[in-house]
């Protein structure tokens, strides 16, 4: 049988199944995605930093929230986990704000929200003959409490309370002064890791770098919880109680709890903080002039409380936080 290749047959080749040649090569490069698609390791909501500012009024020009999020990251902010950053700048989209919002936490996107303890003069009502407003505050509560986390920290359910419990297996019963049980880190690290199936710790060397890292996570969670107290007593910044009013019954109370953190109760030990996050606000000079000008005061951050995320991950908030305070704060 004569089946030496020539120029002849190869045209006549060409000519007849180009068409099966294209779709063949088509469903190879098809296949092969699918394959990476689905056996490719795919980032864990642990593993990404989502920060999210809240509706109109809040700012992100200067400094920036974006910028201090990927210092944050560059500077070693975060534990091993986290490496990827997002911001979600919810404030900057008016028309699709609020379905941008939804989205993000249908999607369990989100770690920390800056949002302003301020009035939203979209929200005016009057009760009395007397103008009132809801904050914004108040209309992130109002929105999405079920997804936040309690910041109470006299409950024993409450975002505080569950940090220090899960330390304190650590540290032999006591975080603040019990020793660091290296062990404990890394039993917990190696039953984690087993049961997630994480592919980043094979070898064994890789196991074992990852057992360091997990030992400098647990100190940077119990060195960020006792800074972040030290910054609460000291009232550099305080815990907000918000409460849901029933408009339509004499603003009686329908709701309230601690959902967030006051960065700026007070501007002149935060100078910094209206670089990073802020609000425009207006005031009239002596003359009745309007000046308008970027405000941090009861600059507030919520935490979003997702069960789909890894427990003790969500604690990777309180090392951001600290950060922001560290870099707004008076020297």
């Amino acid at each position: 049988m004569d089946a030496k290749i020539t120029k002849e047959r190869l045209s006549r080749m060409l000519s007849y199944d180009w068409l099966k040649i294209v779709g063949l090569a088509l469903a190879a490069i098809l296949l092969w995605t699918l394959v990476f698609t689905t056996t490719a390791t795919r980032i864990t909501p642990a593993q990404q930093f989502t920060v999210i500012n809240y509706f109109g009024n809040v700012s992100t020009v200067g400094t920036t929230v974006s910028e201090t999020l990927n210092d944050a990251l560059n500077d070693g902010v975060f534990s091993y986990e986290v490496i990827e950053n997002t911001v979600v700048d919810v404030g900057g989209n008016e028309e699709y704000g609020a379905t941008l919002m939804e989205t993000r936490v249908s999607t369990y996107e989100g770690d920390v929200i800056f949002v302003p303890d301020i009035a939203n003069e979209d929200t005016e009502y009057e009760l009395n003959g007397e103008k009132r407003y809801d904050s914004y505050l108040q209309n992130l509560v109002n929105g999405y409490y079920s997804k936040m986390m309690n910041l109470d920290p006299e409950d024993p359910d409450g975002y505080f309370q569950r940090m220090e419990k899960f330390l304190n297996g650590f540290y032999n019963g006591d975080y603040k002064t019990g020793e660091r049980d290296d062990q404990a880190i890394e039993t917990a690290f190696l039953e984690r890791i087993e049961k997630n199936k994480d592919k980043r710790f094979k070898k064994d060397a890789q196991i074992e770098q990852g057992i360091r890292d997990e030992i400098a996570r647990i100190v940077k969670y119990r060195d960020a919880l006792i800074e972040f107290y030290g910054y609460l007593d000291s009232g550099l910044v305080t815990l907000t109680k918000t409460q849901l009013l029933d408009h339509e019954n004499n603003d009686a109370v329908k709701y309230e709890g601690i959902f967030s953190i006051n960065l700026c109760p007070d501007k002149e030990k935060m100078p910094n903080l209206h670089t990073i996050a802020a609000y425009a606000k207006t005031v009239k000079d002596e003359a009745g002039k309007e000046q308008t000008f970027r405000s941090a005061e009861n600059m507030n951050v919520a935490l979003l409380d997702f069960p789909e995320t890894e427990e003790s991950f969500e604690y990777e908030s309180l090392l951001y936080i600290n950060y922001v305070i560290r870099l707004s704060k008076a020297a």
